[in-house]
């Protein structure tokens, strides 16, 4: 995988809340309710030294991360580096170097949040925060990216017509891919984050949808087949997922994650999980490998090879997304 591809990975990740910390004489064993383990905190302040942004669900706190959840870490600095994925004590932590203000603009419009604890010499991050602008950029860059998943969404509706009479497999993959952005979009248009470990909870627990968006919800949940997660699925799905990550930075993390969700009787979360991360790592790759790797695509995300279902779960879910995007037409603008 390529260092852009890794990073487009990490950019889709970033809808959420983000604290900024960094400088030797500030604690970082709580920032705001946040507790930051001394691994994190000495690795920012003693190795990194750099302005750095912590995003993702352990910048939200109030309950919301799980023990297996790591510390996404963005670096803002003039020295290119890396994007990895380490272990600081017993922390996951996953680095990516920024060196380009504009950047770290976007991951700040894509928030949810974010608070300043420690800034640039220039105080940079302290004059954009809590703008009229600022703001304003924050929810269009939300509805941009739920209404870019709808379109998506929509352009492969023809694909997954005309592939379900030819290679049954790739139609039933791309109506699952649709399925995870439709209800992305839905997470996104709602303000919430909506990292993959986290949607199943937030969509079913948090959203708060009218009756179209319920029918939606419980549409792409039955696309995506949550009613099937059993310890068997999962079973067959987590070693041919394995064979698809193969590549990825961040397979040992990924891994870790399954690991929680399945010992922890979290059966559908988990099979929700295994399905999202196979979506983003087969939107990624040709149709040459769709066809090639078909029997192993089928296992890892649990394929329905029910014609009848895939080309009617097709045309709803199509009328739902040209539905839910007729109602998001305004875009603020920034």
């Amino acid at each position: 995988m390529s260092d852009a591809q890794s990073r487009n990975i990490f950019y889709d990740r970033l809808q959420m809340d983000c604290i900024i910390f960094g400088g030797p004489e500030m604690s970082l064993t709580l920032l705001e309710n946040i507790q930051i383990p001394p691994a994190i905190s000495t690795y920012v302040t003693e190795i990194l030294k750099e302005p750095a942004l912590l995003i993702g669900c352990r910048a939200i706190g109030q309950g919301v991360p799980k023990p297996c959840c790591e510390y996404d870490i963005m670096i803002l600095s003039n020295e290119h580096g890396p994007h990895k994925v380490m272990k600081l004590g017993s922390c996951w932590a996953e680095l990516i170097y920024v060196p380009l203000k504009s950047t770290a603009m976007k991951v700040m419009s894509d928030g949810v949040d974010e608070i300043v604890l420690n800034d640039t010499s220039d105080f940079w991050l302290s004059s954009i925060r809590n703008t009229v602008l600022h703001n304003a950029r924050r929810n269009s860059n939300r509805s941009a990216i739920a209404r870019r998943s709808l379109i998506s969404c929509l352009m492969r509706y023809v694909e997954i017509e005309r592939m379900s009479q030819k290679d049954l497999i790739v139609s039933s993959m791309l109506l699952k891919i649709s399925a995870y952005e439709f209800l992305q979009s839905l997470v996104s248009f709602s303000g919430l984050p909506g990292s993959p470990l986290h949607q199943l909870e937030i969509i079913r627990r948090t959203l708060e949808p009218n009756q179209f968006e319920s029918d939606s919800i419980s549409l792409a949940l039955e696309i995506i087949g949550v009613e099937r997660a059993t310890d068997s699925v999962l079973r067959r799905s987590i070693p041919s997922y394995t064979r698809l990550a193969a590549d990825r930075y961040d397979r040992s993390l990924i891994e870790a994650k399954i690991k929680f969700l399945y010992e922890s009787g979290m059966t559908a979360d988990c099979y929700y999980f295994i399905g999202r991360i196979c979506s983003d790592i087969l939107k990624s790759l040709d149709s040459a490998f769709w066809h090639t790797y078909g029997k192993l695509i089928q296992i890892g995300m649990d394929l329905s090879m029910d014609i009848e279902h895939i080309q009617r779960w097709n045309s709803q879910l199509n009328l739902a997304a040209k539905r839910l995007l007729r109602s998001h037409r305004t875009v603020i603008a920034g």
